[in-house]
């Protein structure tokens, strides 16, 4: 997957920093859709040039570049991730854990969609309990 960024990076004219590749391939690498804090924490001790402000920054432009997503969450923090394969996201509500699922492709945009919009992704994210918060919090409260 990082040569595939390196390779696309290097098609688009688009600079390939060592902590950009070192951004993205933390996104790649985790499947948890960590946070920018996240990867933050995870990187700065192997590159201790790399500063807080650069890791928001670069995650900002993977997203605006088409490299990465943000990913929808309940408590508004940001969480990102590599994986841009057609997928939504299962959420759950108490300990914040996102499980990646595959949407029926069938879904259509409703009647009435203003003239001329033209859908990029389906961003759909199911809110819930996941199992092992609803044995912790018992199912009355789920």
């Amino acid at each position: 997957m990082c040569s595939r960024f390196a390779t696309e990076c290097r098609r688009r004219g688009v600079r390939l920093t060592e902590q950009r590749l070192a951004v993205y391939r933390a996104l790649a690498r985790d499947a948890t859709h960590p946070t920018a804090e996240t990867v933050y924490a995870r990187l700065r001790v192997a590159m201790l040039g790399l500063s807080r402000a650069s890791v928001y920054r670069i995650l900002e432009s993977l997203e605006m570049e088409g490299f990465s997503r943000r990913v929808s969450t309940t408590d508004g923090v940001g969480r990102f991730e590599a994986n841009l394969a057609n997928h939504q996201h299962l959420v759950c509500r108490y300990c914040g854990r996102i499980t990646d699922f595959e949407a029926d492709p069938g879904i259509t945009l409703p009647k009435g969609v203003p003239g001329g919009f033209v859908p990029e992704r389906l961003d759909v994210s199911i809110i819930g309990t996941c199992g092992k918060c609803r044995r912790r919090v018992g199912r009355h409260n789920a």
